[in-house]
């Protein structure tokens, strides 16, 4: 005789138990999301800094095409840079070392305005966040005040360009053809050691690596297409800045380090670095270890 045995129905009125996390299972998770976050982050960051710099480079190309746009109408020169601020286009105001009554600047940012069919922002490095807390400046059309920072992409557009003749600052450094209408001045432009004149503009280092130190400036910077090591010569550059002869240069891509002159280490320099176009047309990105004082007095140093 077999016995039946009677199987137990699932209870209708007992629903089933529904188990979570526990505490150990769900800190185990937030400790490898973590993980995975602090592994990423920095692959992340260096994407993003690539990207900046692969826009700033293609923002220097345009420069460059551009330059060459109104080098093609004026007989082979450059769009003149400012002799002493080399962060500034001009807008037709008096320009420096020369008298006021007959030296009007060249109504240069007018003119690159209408090249660029208004897309000036080409002038303003995308990783360049130096001068965002700029107080700004004051400009008037009309009877209408325009405040705007010093270095807005804004005062490079049509309501400022057209309004004043005020020079307008980039966010790039451009030295393209440097002029004074009394050209080289044997009065200003002297070696401060020596007092005798020198030969090219005195703002200039005698630093190119070719030829180096060969007792003349007029070789380390542009005025027409065509010259000699044009490829060599930087007409427009990030605005990397000199801290200190102590702290060194510091770099808007990259690690945005501050670089002293006795670091030697290959890495910590490679992680650093700027974009330049030269007057052949190309650009490229120059490591920290390779940045040279090429601009400027002893103390406020720019470098490419």
């Amino acid at each position: 005789m077999t016995e039946s045995v009677r199987r137990r129905r699932p209870s209708t009125s007992h629903p089933s138990i529904v188990t979570g996390f526990t505490l150990v299972e769900l800190l185990v998770v937030i400790g490898i999301i973590a993980v995975l976050v602090s592994l990423l982050l920095p692959a992340l960051n260096r994407v993003r800094a690539h990207a900046a710099s692969t826009q700033c480079l293609s923002n220097l190309r345009q420069i460059g095409q551009v330059c060459f746009v109104y080098a093609a109408e004026n007989r082979g020169f450059l769009p003149p840079a400012i002799l002493d601020s080399i962060e500034n286009i001009s807008g037709g105001t008096n320009i420096s070392n020369a008298p006021a009554a007959n030296a009007p600047g060249h109504p240069l940012k007018q003119l690159l305005f209408k090249y660029c069919q208004g897309g000036t922002k080409i002038f303003y490095c995308p990783s360049n966040d130096l001068w965002d807390p700029d107080a700004g400046t004051v400009t008037t059309a009309g009877a209408t005040p325009l405040v705007l920072n010093k270095h807005d992409p804004a005062r490079f557009e049509e309501y400022p360009v057209f309004a004043d003749n005020s020079n307008v600052a980039i966010q790039y450094w451009y030295m393209g053809d440097p002029w004074r209408p009394t050209g080289v001045n044997a009065t200003v432009d002297v070696d401060p050691t020596t007092g005798q004149p020198l030969d090219g503009f005195k703002q200039w280092v005698d630093a190119t690596p070719a030829p180096n130190g060969n007792g003349s400036r007029r070789d380390e910077y542009m005025c027409k297409q065509g010259e000699k090591h044009a490829e060599d010569i930087a007409i427009a550059t990030d605005q990397t800045r000199q801290a200190s002869n102590a702290v060194g240069w510091s770099f808007f891509h990259g690690t945005r380090a501050n670089l002293g002159n006795l670091v030697t280490d290959p890495k910590r320099l490679a992680a650093s670095w700027k974009n330049n176009l030269y007057g052949d047309g190309h650009c490229e990105s120059v490591h920290a270890d390779s940045v040279r004082w090429h601009w400027g007095a002893k103390g406020a140093e720019a470098g490419w």
